[in-house]
Protein backbone atom coordinates (compact mmCIF):
# COMPACT_ATOMS: atom_id res chain seq x y z
CA UNK A 1 0.00 0.00 0.00
CA UNK A 2 2.78 2.24 1.05
CA UNK A 3 4.79 1.45 -2.47
CA UNK A 4 1.49 2.39 -4.21
CA UNK A 5 0.67 5.26 -2.41
CA UNK A 6 4.31 6.45 -3.18
CA UNK A 7 4.08 5.99 -6.69
CA UNK A 8 0.62 7.95 -7.00
CA UNK A 9 2.56 10.74 -5.81
CA UNK A 10 5.70 10.53 -8.21
CA UNK A 11 3.29 10.36 -10.69
CA UNK A 12 0.95 13.39 -9.48
CA UNK A 13 4.56 15.34 -9.44
CA UNK A 14 5.58 14.24 -12.67
CA UNK A 15 1.85 15.61 -14.46
CA UNK A 16 1.89 18.87 -12.34
CA UNK A 17 5.91 19.41 -13.41
CA UNK A 18 5.06 18.80 -17.36
CA UNK A 19 1.89 20.89 -16.89
CA UNK A 20 3.60 24.15 -14.83
CA UNK A 21 6.16 23.56 -17.42
CA UNK A 22 3.58 23.92 -20.16
CA UNK A 23 1.63 27.10 -18.86
CA UNK A 24 5.48 28.85 -18.66
CA UNK A 25 5.88 28.23 -21.83
CA UNK A 26 3.26 30.00 -22.81
CA UNK A 27 0.93 26.41 -23.82
CA UNK A 28 -0.76 23.35 -22.62
CA UNK A 29 0.92 21.08 -24.68
CA UNK A 30 1.53 17.78 -23.23
CA UNK A 31 3.11 16.07 -26.04
CA UNK A 32 6.65 18.30 -25.34
CA UNK A 33 6.03 20.47 -28.23
CA UNK A 34 5.54 23.53 -26.44
CA UNK A 35 5.21 26.87 -29.06
CA UNK A 36 5.44 30.54 -27.05
CA UNK A 37 1.59 32.29 -27.67
CA UNK A 38 3.97 35.22 -28.53
CA UNK A 39 5.18 34.29 -32.19
CA UNK A 40 8.74 34.06 -32.71
CA UNK A 41 10.34 37.58 -34.70
CA UNK A 42 9.94 36.52 -38.45
CA UNK A 43 13.46 36.89 -40.15
CA UNK A 44 13.30 39.68 -42.13
CA UNK A 45 13.78 38.86 -46.20
CA UNK A 46 17.10 40.04 -47.56
CA UNK A 47 17.19 43.55 -49.44
CA UNK A 48 17.02 44.20 -53.18
CA UNK A 49 20.24 44.56 -54.50
CA UNK A 50 21.33 48.23 -53.44
CA UNK A 51 21.24 50.00 -57.42
CA UNK A 52 25.36 50.69 -56.89
CA UNK A 53 25.62 46.75 -56.62
CA UNK A 54 24.30 46.44 -60.46
CA UNK A 55 27.72 47.85 -61.02
CA UNK A 56 29.08 44.05 -61.50
CA UNK A 57 26.60 43.65 -64.45
CA UNK A 58 27.72 44.49 -67.64
CA UNK A 59 24.61 45.10 -70.46
CA UNK A 60 25.64 45.04 -73.93
CA UNK A 61 22.80 46.80 -76.26
CA UNK A 62 22.75 46.30 -79.74
CA UNK A 63 21.05 49.22 -81.53
CA UNK A 64 19.98 46.90 -84.39
CA UNK A 65 20.69 47.38 -88.21
CA UNK A 66 22.57 50.93 -89.52
CA UNK A 67 24.03 52.37 -92.71
CA UNK A 68 22.66 50.50 -95.89
CA UNK A 69 20.74 48.34 -93.99
CA UNK A 70 17.86 50.98 -92.11
CA UNK A 71 15.57 47.62 -91.16
CA UNK A 72 11.81 48.01 -91.34
CA UNK A 73 9.86 51.11 -92.71
CA UNK A 74 7.04 52.76 -91.64
CA UNK A 75 4.23 52.36 -93.64
CA UNK A 76 2.99 56.01 -93.37
CA UNK A 77 6.05 58.14 -92.76
CA UNK A 78 8.75 55.44 -94.40
CA UNK A 79 10.80 56.30 -91.28
CA UNK A 80 13.32 53.73 -90.57
CA UNK A 81 14.15 51.29 -87.88
CA UNK A 82 17.45 52.05 -87.21
CA UNK A 83 17.32 55.13 -86.09
CA UNK A 84 14.86 54.89 -84.00
CA UNK A 85 16.77 51.82 -82.40
CA UNK A 86 19.84 53.66 -82.09
CA UNK A 87 17.46 56.65 -80.27
CA UNK A 88 15.96 53.89 -77.86
CA UNK A 89 19.24 52.25 -77.34
CA UNK A 90 21.33 55.28 -76.27
CA UNK A 91 18.18 56.09 -73.65
CA UNK A 92 18.19 52.73 -72.58
CA UNK A 93 21.92 52.98 -72.17
CA UNK A 94 21.72 56.26 -69.90
CA UNK A 95 19.15 54.68 -67.81
CA UNK A 96 21.01 51.89 -66.91
CA UNK A 97 24.23 53.72 -66.08
CA UNK A 98 22.17 55.66 -63.90
CA UNK A 99 20.93 52.47 -61.94
CA UNK A 100 24.61 51.32 -61.72
CA UNK A 101 24.88 49.20 -64.61
CA UNK A 102 28.28 48.90 -66.75
CA UNK A 103 26.95 49.15 -70.67
CA UNK A 104 28.40 48.38 -73.65
CA UNK A 105 27.07 49.80 -77.00
CA UNK A 106 27.67 47.72 -80.58
CA UNK A 107 26.87 50.60 -82.50
CA UNK A 108 26.76 54.35 -81.45
CA UNK A 109 26.30 55.91 -84.58
CA UNK A 110 23.80 55.83 -87.79
CA UNK A 111 27.16 53.69 -89.58
CA UNK A 112 27.24 49.70 -89.88
CA UNK A 113 30.32 48.37 -87.95
CA UNK A 114 30.96 46.85 -91.20
CA UNK A 115 30.42 47.73 -94.89
CA UNK A 116 29.13 44.05 -95.42
CA UNK A 117 26.63 42.55 -93.64
CA UNK A 118 28.83 39.46 -93.17
CA UNK A 119 31.29 41.44 -91.48
CA UNK A 120 28.85 43.96 -89.37
CA UNK A 121 27.33 40.80 -87.85
CA UNK A 122 30.75 39.38 -87.17
CA UNK A 123 31.57 42.54 -84.92
CA UNK A 124 28.58 42.39 -83.09
CA UNK A 125 29.43 38.44 -81.95
CA UNK A 126 32.69 39.58 -80.81
CA UNK A 127 31.65 42.70 -78.80
CA UNK A 128 28.65 39.99 -77.63
CA UNK A 129 30.91 37.62 -76.35
CA UNK A 130 33.66 40.02 -74.76
CA UNK A 131 34.83 38.29 -71.56
CA UNK A 132 32.52 39.78 -68.64
CA UNK A 133 29.04 40.43 -70.30
CA UNK A 134 25.90 39.35 -68.29
CA UNK A 135 23.44 39.96 -70.86
CA UNK A 136 22.73 40.80 -74.39
CA UNK A 137 19.83 43.20 -75.55
CA UNK A 138 19.16 44.13 -79.23
CA UNK A 139 17.21 46.56 -79.51
CA UNK A 140 14.88 46.31 -83.35
CA UNK A 141 11.63 47.52 -84.32
CA UNK A 142 9.19 44.84 -85.84
CA UNK A 143 6.82 45.04 -89.18
CA UNK A 144 4.08 42.32 -90.01
CA UNK A 145 1.90 42.17 -93.18
CA UNK A 146 -1.50 42.33 -90.71
CA UNK A 147 -1.31 45.87 -90.20
CA UNK A 148 -3.68 45.39 -87.41
CA UNK A 149 -0.76 44.00 -85.07
CA UNK A 150 1.17 46.37 -82.85
CA UNK A 151 2.81 46.64 -78.94
CA UNK A 152 6.34 45.50 -78.07
CA UNK A 153 7.34 41.24 -78.59
CA UNK A 154 10.68 39.88 -77.01
CA UNK A 155 12.83 36.84 -78.33
CA UNK A 156 15.03 34.41 -76.96
CA UNK A 157 17.07 31.69 -78.37
CA UNK A 158 14.78 28.90 -78.30
CA UNK A 159 15.85 26.03 -75.95
CA UNK A 160 17.54 28.74 -74.08
CA UNK A 161 16.33 28.85 -70.36
CA UNK A 162 18.20 32.38 -69.17
CA UNK A 163 17.53 33.92 -72.57
CA UNK A 164 13.59 33.11 -72.17
CA UNK A 165 13.90 34.06 -68.32
CA UNK A 166 15.40 37.29 -69.55
CA UNK A 167 13.14 38.38 -72.08
CA UNK A 168 10.18 37.03 -69.66
CA UNK A 169 11.22 39.64 -67.60
CA UNK A 170 11.89 42.14 -69.86
CA UNK A 171 8.55 41.52 -71.78
CA UNK A 172 6.25 41.69 -68.88
CA UNK A 173 7.65 44.90 -67.43
CA UNK A 174 7.66 46.42 -70.79
CA UNK A 175 3.92 45.63 -70.81
CA UNK A 176 3.39 46.96 -67.63
CA UNK A 177 5.16 50.70 -68.82
CA UNK A 178 2.90 51.21 -71.76
CA UNK A 179 -0.52 49.93 -69.57
CA UNK A 180 -0.58 47.21 -72.56
CA UNK A 181 -1.52 43.67 -71.81
CA UNK A 182 1.29 41.48 -70.95
CA UNK A 183 2.25 38.70 -73.49
CA UNK A 184 4.48 36.16 -73.45
CA UNK A 185 8.29 36.15 -74.46
CA UNK A 186 8.42 33.97 -77.77
CA UNK A 187 11.42 31.77 -78.82
CA UNK A 188 13.31 32.34 -81.90
CA UNK A 189 16.28 31.40 -83.59
CA UNK A 190 17.79 34.88 -84.88
CA UNK A 191 21.65 35.33 -85.42
CA UNK A 192 21.84 38.32 -82.07
CA UNK A 193 20.14 35.40 -79.67
CA UNK A 194 21.94 32.40 -81.30
CA UNK A 195 25.08 33.62 -81.64
CA UNK A 196 25.33 35.24 -77.82
CA UNK A 197 27.08 33.42 -74.65
CA UNK A 198 25.30 35.39 -72.16
CA UNK A 199 21.91 35.59 -72.04
CA UNK A 200 20.33 37.47 -74.76
CA UNK A 201 17.06 39.23 -75.63
CA UNK A 202 15.67 40.68 -78.87
CA UNK A 203 13.55 43.60 -77.69
CA UNK A 204 10.64 44.59 -80.83
CA UNK A 205 9.51 48.01 -79.54
CA UNK A 206 6.37 47.72 -81.99
CA UNK A 207 5.13 47.34 -85.15
CA UNK A 208 6.29 50.29 -87.93
CA UNK A 209 3.55 48.84 -90.23
CA UNK A 210 0.91 49.61 -87.46
CA UNK A 211 -0.15 53.28 -88.12
CA UNK A 212 -0.26 53.82 -83.98
CA UNK A 213 2.69 52.35 -83.26
CA UNK A 214 4.88 54.43 -86.17
CA UNK A 215 3.46 57.16 -84.77
CA UNK A 216 4.20 56.63 -80.92
CA UNK A 217 7.80 54.87 -81.32
CA UNK A 218 9.03 58.48 -83.00
CA UNK A 219 7.77 60.67 -79.75
CA UNK A 220 10.27 61.14 -76.95
CA UNK A 221 7.42 60.28 -74.59
CA UNK A 222 7.25 56.73 -76.01
CA UNK A 223 10.57 55.94 -76.30
CA UNK A 224 11.14 56.91 -72.81
CA UNK A 225 8.05 54.25 -71.72
CA UNK A 226 9.66 51.71 -73.38
CA UNK A 227 13.20 52.51 -71.62
CA UNK A 228 11.79 52.63 -68.20
CA UNK A 229 10.28 49.15 -68.91
CA UNK A 230 12.84 47.54 -70.71
CA UNK A 231 15.53 48.99 -67.62
CA UNK A 232 13.02 47.66 -65.22
CA UNK A 233 12.78 44.16 -66.47
CA UNK A 234 16.73 43.94 -66.46
CA UNK A 235 16.97 45.16 -63.23
CA UNK A 236 14.39 42.51 -61.87
CA UNK A 237 16.63 40.26 -63.96
CA UNK A 238 18.97 40.46 -61.60
CA UNK A 239 16.80 40.50 -58.55
CA UNK A 240 17.07 44.02 -58.05
CA UNK A 241 13.01 44.75 -58.73
CA UNK A 242 10.68 45.74 -56.16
Amino acid sequence: MKHRQGTSLIAIAAVSFIIISSLLCGCADLDGICEPTEPLPVQTPLPSPPQTALGSKTVVIDAGHGGQDGGAVGRITGVKEDGINLSVARLLKDKLEQLGFTVIMTRTSDSALADAKKDDMKMRRDIMNQDGVSIVVSIHMNKFSDTSIKGPMAFYMKGSAEGERLATSIICALCDALGNPRRLANPGDYFVIRESVPPAVIVECGFLSNADDEKLLQTAEHQSKLVEGIAAGITAYFGGGE
